[in-house]
Order: C-alpha cells, then sequence, then structure tokens
C-alpha cells in the first residue's frame, strides 16, 4: 500500500528531465542541480512520514520510531554542515547564498529540539507522546520545507553555469569524500536509499559506486530493519505504508 499525495502536508520539489539515470552526466552542473533536488526530496518525504505516522506510532514501535526520527535529523544536520563547509564557500565566488545561510541557521534550534526529546524517547527517560511530536515537528517542518524548495532555484542548472566547472567538480568532490567518511552508514545509507523513488533515478546515488548502492539497499538495512517500517519505501524501492 503507498501513499497519495494528499496524505503528505508538503509537496515535493518538481523535477525535470533528468540529465542522467544511469551515470554522472558530462554535464556536471545539471548533474549537481538534479543531484541536491533528489536529495531535498528525501527529506521532505522524511518530514511527511514523520507528521503522519507520529499519532499512529504503537508502543512497542516507540524505539524504533525516535530512532527513524532520529536518522531523519542527523541527516538534514550532516546534509547542512556539508554545505557550509565544501560547496557554499565555493559557490559564493559567484553567487550569493546570504539567504540560504540564514535560513540553515534559523532552522537549527527547532530541530534540536525535536533532536533532544527523540533522544530521550530512544532511551527510555521520557514518554512518548504523538501529538507532542507533531507540535516539535511543526515547529521548524513549515519553514524547513521552505527552505528545501527555496535553494534549488539558487543552485538551479544556469546559477551553476556561472561557476568555473572545475572548482564546482573539486568541491563537489571534496563533499563526496566528506559524506563517505560519516559515521553511521548502517542508519544513513538506508534511510537515504528508503526515502527515494528508484524510478525517478535507479542508479542514484551516481556518486557511489555501485556495489556501495547495492550494500546500502540490499545489507545495511538489517542492522536497524524496524525502523524502515516507517519510510515511504522497502528497501527494494516498492511504496509502503507503515501498518499501526
Amino acid at each position: 500500500m503507498s501513499v497519495s499525495d494528499a496524505e503528505n502536508p508538503y509537496p515535493l520539489i518538481f523535477l525535470p528531465n533528468a540529465p542522467f539515470l544511469a551515470a554522472v552526466s558530462d554535464d556536471f552542473a545539471a548533474y549537481s542541480s538534479y543531484d541536491m533536488t533528489l536529495i531535498h526530496n528525501v527529506f521532505i518525504r522524511a518530514i511527511n512520514s514523520i507528521w503522519r505516522n507520529a499519532p499512529l506510532v504503537k508502543p512497542e514501535d516507540e524505539h524504533a520510531f525516535a530512532g527513524y526520527s532520529l536518522c531523519c535529523l542527523v541527516a538534514i544536520h550532516n546534509h547542512h554542515h556539508g554545505e557550509e563547509t565544501f560547496l557554499f564557500p565555493f559557490f559564493r565566488t559567484k553567487l550569493d547564498m546570504t539567504h540560504n545561510m540564514e535560513q540553515h541557521e534559523a532552522l537549527h534550534a527547532g530541530m534540536d529540539v525535536l533532536e533532544e526529546y527523540m533522544n530521550q524517547v530512544f532511551i527510555g527517560t521520557e514518554k512518548y507522546d504523538g501529538e507532542k511530536t507533531r507540535e516539535l515537528l511543526k515547529a521548524f517542518a513549515d519553514p524547513l520545507v521552505q527552505h528545501l524548495h527555496d535553494e534549488i532555484p539558487t543552485i538551479s542548472e544556469d546559477q551553476l553555469r556561472l561557476l568555473d566547472e572545475d572548482g564546482l567538480q573539486k568541491a563537489s568532490n571534496q563533499l563526496e569524500e566528506h559524506i563517505k567518511n560519516l559515521p553511521g552508514k548502517l542508519t544513513t545509507f538506508p534511510f537515504v536509499m528508503t526515502h527515494h523513488n528508484i524510478k525517478e533515478a535507479p542508479y542514484w546515488p551516481t556518486a557511489l559506486p555501485a556495489h556501495v548502492r547495492w550494500f546500502a539497499r540490499n545489507i545495511a538495512p538489517w542492522w536497524y530493519y524496524s525502523y524502515w517500517k516507517f519510510s515511504p519505501y522497502s528497501w527494494s524501492g516498492v511504496p509502503q505504508t507503515y501498518e499501526p
């Protein structure tokens, strides 16, 4: 069973015709913009999933739901940190990233409150409350999703063409190396895979070698398999819903 768009409060970002499906395109500006759209949609699907499932969670699934929610929050924090550390300094050579940075800073306090609450639920020191979860999520989800939409035009294909292509490739490579060295591959990898519509880009994340993508989809999810029942897609990419 899948969830209709009407059941999700936050709209996904429109995807143009893909500049790549099977491999990184020779047009790196187009590739980079499309790649960013895909990861932003991963986060929007996760926010929708937390909102939709929060009041439905069974007592025996509360620990798993807290773990699932923490995966989402950590992934967004890591994404913003990677942008601020590796991409934005290079983008600022030609592009104005001021609004992007201001939006990042405005989001972190609200995300930290939900993260602290979910950590307490996860370790069992605070009782889970679905309505409280929605309230804490709502405190930052509206501006977060607006930011995820707003950022795409600022790093569109046309905007990225204003940058030095070799410099763009270098900054992107540095970010990819940073991502590969982050801890939590047994949570972050399956989180991304189970929030990506495989029909839109079957070989994404294209920057990862094929054997790493296979590991991320087929092996990594076993370690924390109870988390991914809340994801919008199964390990194999089939749409699913949490059944309370």
